[in-house]
């Protein structure tokens, strides 16, 4: 085996080191890049939600308060706290057409105490649903007749909402 010395010896560590300054200069010279410009987002539009009848939990004689039942539908998709409900004209099935509506009275608005209700996102396909129950939201006085007997009575619903986590 021979031995470098010398000169030599100096020849081949500096062609090694220039071979490695090479490669490393060349790893280093790849091409490097960035950009800008703008992407987008496009806000939905919320749709109204639906309040139809429940099922009352109580009933409505003359001198007492009833529960006012309702259901309603959520078809965004994220969840609305319902802060308050609006309850506005009462009327009376057509079997009934003689109850003097005089002698029925609403309490509006109504709040479930001051929490209000949230209503569950749509999911999939299905809106989602609350049931209400307003309690004691309707009233009938002593002055009723014997026509309201047995009636059904409807009142319009208005709810105040918004999104919420």
């Amino acid at each position: 085996m021979r031995k470098f010395h010398g000169k030599k010896r100096k020849l081949i560590l500096a062609a090694i080191l220039a071979i490695a300054a090479t490669a490393i200069g060349v790893a280093y010279a790849a091409w490097t890049t960035g950009g800008s410009g703008s992407g987008q987002a496009q806000a939905g539009s919320a749709t109204s939600m639906t309040i139809s009848a429940g099922s009352p939990s109580s009933s409505l004689y003359p001198t007492a308060s009833a529960d006012v039942a309702a259901t309603v539908s959520n078809p965004n998709p994220y969840k609305v706290h319902v802060s308050s409900i609006a309850l506005g004209a009462v009327s009376v099935d057509a079997g009934h057409s003689g109850c003097n509506l005089a002698s029925v009275t609403v309490t509006s608005p109504q709040d479930n105490g001051g929490s209000g209700w949230d209503v569950p996102a749509k999911s999939g396909g299905v809106n989602g649903s609350l049931n209400v129950d307003l309690t004691s939201a309707i009233s009938m006085t002593n002055a009723a007749n014997d026509s309201c007997q047995g009636a059904t009575f409807t009142v319009a619903l208005t709810a105040t909402g918004a999104s919420t986590t």
